[in-house]
Order: structure tokens, then sequence, then C-alpha cells
């Protein structure tokens, strides 16, 4: 036998290891022996029909019968007596029946994720208003942000009827996906996530309770869950604390969903968003630009508003102390005060008194200049990442203040001597741990972020802040409110 004969067999040898008595393929391949062992009963009978017609030749026609089941055999255990051209042609035949099964297969799973999506849309961009009725005029019911999917009610070529979570209006049809196209990009956004039930909750090294806590996880935070380990784990979720470490939680104390984002109901999440970053009267390309400017003329009126505040507050103290000063003269002249009502007075002066000192814990810190910070492009947009999920729904004033907390901590050195160490410290901004973080940074905190680094100050050595529902301010010896952030 050649060469390359024997080199044929070998390969088929592999082969048939590997594809023939696998029993992944026990079905195919028992039916593949029942043909052939049908074949050769065929060849069988044939030849002994022949052979027994033929009297001469019978011990001729025995002896092929025998080799015919001798090849039967061989065709088993032994492949150093099959034809060369016969394995090429099995092979043949054997890899386009695989490659007809896998295409099939692959087709039918295409198809299943396109019909998922006949009737449902998917959100390009983020912020993306979602209406009550159809008309950029009608009130905001909720937004989508990008990769948000939604149920399709209706359509009438503008503008889509959608119902996404717990929200239900119109968005305009230029700001999603539909039919296979949001398929292919919904794709991207496909997630697991856990939310823990209590704050504090021990992210442990491994799945056990014994192991060494690395972490605490905090309600109102998405953990992004790792499934494959999670199915590994009886008992516990795995979780991503970063990009590059993750742990276990307890199952007992985390909730887990999996699927696409949906949008948020406008009053829940998005309350306080500018006009500036809804996106249905402009188009996408452009919206970042008409923001900023937005955001400039809105700080402009802010700052014309307080001015004319302190002069009305100057003209109404200049009055009050002219009234003051001719009620004293009037009570000198008279001369007829009784002790009763020095007595009332005095404790109304006390009383005032007091007042004033709780309501003096609440200052109003004015906007000061101080030394730039020499960052580099990286650190601030990380701060930008971060303020862009904590304060992104803020006013621009709001957005600031938090800037400037991450700067103040980076100049104690108590949290780091880097952004990225101020940024990351435990326990602190739990917003890097979503797995939205870092995926979109807004044009007005990165503004904020620059400015701030050029030396604005608008909330002085604060180092602190707290959603204002989320604080007891009378535990504060010092604290300024801006929107919905409470900074001490």
């Amino acid at each position: 036998m050649s060469k390359r004969n024997k080199l044929r067999l070998r390969n088929f040898k592999i082969y048939a290891k590997k594809n023939i008595f696998n029993s992944r393929y026990i079905v195919r391949n028992i039916l593949a022996v029942m043909m052939f062992l049908t074949f050769a009963a065929a060849v069988y009978g044939t030849v002994s029909f022949v052979s027994f017609n033929n009297n001469n030749k019978v011990e001729a026609a025995k002896d092929n019968i025998h080799n015919e089941d001798e090849q039967i055999v061989i065709a088993v255990n032994d492949t150093s007596m099959l034809e060369p051209s016969s394995i090429s042609l099995l092979m043949a035949s054997m890899d386009a029946g695989s490659d007809i099964d896998i295409e099939a297969k692959e087709s039918e799973m295409i198809t299943e994720a396109y019909k998922e999506f006949e009737d449902k849309c998917v959100s390009i961009a983020d912020n993306v208003n979602v209406r009550k009725e159809a008309d950029t005029e009608s009130d905001i019911v909720g937004k989508m942000n990008d990769g948000a999917v939604a149920d399709i009610i209706s359509s009438d070529g503008e503008w889509l009827n959608i119902s996404s979570g717990e929200v239900t209006g119109y968005v305009k049809a230029e700001f999603v996906k539909t039919g296979n196209d949001a398929c292919e990009y919904a794709k991207d956004f496909y997630s697991i996530t856990g939310k823990v039930t209590e704050d504090g909750v021990n992210i442990r090294q491994d799945a056990t309770t014994e192991s060494a806590v690395i972490a605490a996880a905090y309600t109102g935070v998405d953990y992004k869950v790792d499934k494959i380990k999670t199915e590994a784990k009886t008992g516990w979720v795995c979780v991503w604390i970063d990009n590059s470490e993750e742990g276990y939680i307890n199952e007992d104390y985390i909730e887990v969903t999996e699927g696409y984002p949906v949008a948020a109901l406008y009053g829940a999440s998005s309350e306080g968003i500018n006009k500036a970053d809804d996106i249905d009267n402009s188009e996408v390309d452009n919206k970042d630009t008409k923001k900023d400017d937005t955001d400039n003329k809105n700080t402009k009126t802010e700052d014309t508003s307080k001015v004319e505040e302190t002069e009305e507050l100057k003209t109404e103290e200049t009055t009050e102390t002219v009234k003051k000063e001719e009620t004293t003269e009037e009570l000198k002249e008279e001369a007829l005060v009784s002790t009763e009502e020095i007595t009332t007075e005095e404790t109304t002066e006390e009383l005032t008194t007091e007042e004033e000192e709780t309501e003096s814990k609440e200052t109003q810190v004015a906007v000061t200049a101080r030394g730039n910070f020499a960052l580099t492009e990286e650190d601030i947009n990380l701060m930008a990442a971060v303020m862009t999920l904590e304060c992104g729904n803020e006013s621009y004033e709001g957005q600031l203040a938090v800037a400037n907390v991450i700067l103040n901590r980076l100049q104690t050195g108590r949290w780091g001597s880097t952004i990225s160490g101020v940024v990351y410290a435990p326990s602190q901004f739990t917003v890097v741990n979503l797995a939205s973080f870092n995926t979109y940074i807004s044009p007005s905190c990165l503004q904020a972020a620059r400015e701030a680094c050029a030396g604005t100050n608008n909330i002085g050595g604060y180092m602190y802040f707290r959603p204002v529902s989320n604080i007891d301010t009378s535990t504060l010896d010092n604290y300024t409110i801006i929107g919905n952030h409470c900074f001490f």
C-alpha cells in the first residue's frame, strides 16, 4: 500500500474515533450502520442467487460471501483493508451532513432572535424622552437610555407608541431602531444584574462565610453578575466589584434580574434633568453642543437671579431697621412699659436667638476661586464619569459642587493622592461598581469638572454629600443644600 493511502487510512482512524464512535453521534451512526448492513445484505442475496444458479462457481461464490462478511467486520475494527475511495466518499458525506445540521441550527436561532424583536424597539441614545402624547410639547412620562428595549404598541411613522418597564407613552422613531436592526443593536446591552436588599452586605472573596470580606454592597447599586460562576456555587451569587475584581454575596441578600434595560419613570429617576438633556426636539449628533449652550444660559440666569434676590433682601433689611428704630423711640416717649411686657419681650428675643442659631447651620457658600489643578484628560474624564451617575440629573451648580467634593478630597490626601485613588476609594463612590460606569459622559458634567479644575469652587471645603431625603441635617454643624443634595 502506498504512503498516500496509509496516510488517508490514518486520518480516517482519527475521524472515526472522533465522529463515528463518539456517543454524541450515536443515533446517526446507528442509522448509518443499519443502512450499510442493509446494502451488504442486498449484495449478499444477489451474489448468492447468482452462485446457486451457477453450479460450477458455487465455491467461488461462497468465498466471495465470506470476503463480504470480513469486509463488514473490517469496517468496524480494522481500517487497514478498506478501500480508500470508499473512505473518501463516506467522509465527504458525513461532513456534508454535519455542516447542514450546524447551519440549520444557527439559522433557527437567528430566526428566533429576530422574531423576538418583530414588535420591539431599542433606544440608540441616552435621555430619549417618552411623552404622554405624540407631540414634543406633551408632558414627559419617562426616559429611555441607550440600549433600553420597549414593546411597540402602534406606529404612525414619526412616533411610536411604546411600553417599557412601568412606562407607556410615545417616542420619536428617529431615536430608536426596530426589527432586525434592533435585535443586532440590543444584544450588546443584555445583562444579568443583582441588587442587594440591605445596606452594607458583605462581598466575600469566595463562596463561604469563612472567606475574607473584600468589600461591602449597598442598595440602589446594580452589580454585574457572573452567571457561570454563580451556577457553580450553590447559595451564592458572584458579582463584579469593578472591571477587574469579583466577589460573592449570599443569595439571601441579593435579587438577581436578567434581561434588557427598560425605560425609567420620569418622576422616579429623571427628576431635575434640564431641558438641554432631553432628546426628541433635536438631532442626536447636535444635542451635545445645544446642551452646553443651554447649560451656560441657565447658569447666567441663576447668577442674575441671585443678584436680584440679594438686592431685595438688602432693601427689606433697611426697611425693617428703620421701623425698629421708630418703634423704639415711641416706646421711650411713652415710658409705660410694664414688667410683664419686658419679660415677654426678653423671652421672645431668646426664642428668636435660638431659631437664628438653628437656621445658621445651613450656610450659603459663596463662589470662590482657588489654584488650578493640573490634571490629565484621563483624570478629568474619570471625574466626569463619576459625576454623570452621581449628579447627572442635577443642575449645573450641583454638578460643579460634586466636582469640588472630589477635588477637596484629593487635596487632603485622606482618600488617595490621585483622582483614581479618590474615585475608587472603598465604599465611597459606589457608582463605580455599576456596569454602565464610564460608558457615557454627560457634556455638562465634563464642563463642570473642567471649571472646577480651573479653580471655581462653590462649596468651600465640604468633602461629603448625600441626598437630602437620606440625611438628618440636625446632626450637622454646617451644610448647604444644592438641588437634591446636601453638602457638608
